[in-house]
């Protein structure tokens, strides 16, 4: 049986909730900027600046906690959503 060095990942599936969730966060600013004319610029910053800072948390928590991942790109997901709604 050959060891493995340390640090090494065994299985990457662990990591599939992480790589799900980046990929509804990579959505999010296509939606942010699509619907700009619906909200306007200051809306728009707005959540971009939200987005970067949930990016940062799933980029910080993707290894140590994958399912937070994806709770923060449903979150970025619902704040688009909500300020679609109200301002429509």
């Amino acid at each position: 049986m050959q060891e493995q060095p340390p640090g090494r990942i065994k299985d990457i599936r662990v990591y599939r909730d992480s790589f799900i969730g980046m990929a509804i966060m990579a959505c999010t600013p296509f939606l942010i900027f699509g619907a700009l004319r619906v909200y306007g610029w200051f809306a728009a910053i707005g959540l971009f600046v939200m987005w970067l800072v949930l990016l940062g948390l799933g980029t910080r928590w993707f290894m140590t906690h994958p399912r937070w991942v994806v709770a923060a790109a449903i979150l970025s997901m619902l704040c688009w959503l909500g300020v679609v709604l109200i301002a429509s």
